[in-house]
């Protein structure tokens, strides 16, 4: 029995973990589940390792230009 799937767009968060992935960025914790399980099928896809990066530990306060 065949049944045929119907595409969908994807979300912004979903693309910005593709992208992400594509270029070796990590994963933003704040994006959805679905863009985890893109960004991971990505990194799976292309035979890498999946990372996890503690936002809080990489990023530093900028201060605003005046």
């Amino acid at each position: 029995m065949d049944s045929i799937l119907t595409p969908r767009q994807i979300t912004h968060d979903e693309k910005k973990a593709a992208e992400a992935a594509f270029a070796g960025r990590p994963f933003n914790p704040k994006w959805s589940v679905a863009a985890r399980i893109v960004y991971d099928g990505i990194l799976a896809a292309m035979g890498k390792e999946v990372r996890t990066v503690d936002m809080h530990d990489e990023l530093e306060p900028v201060e605003p230009l005046a």
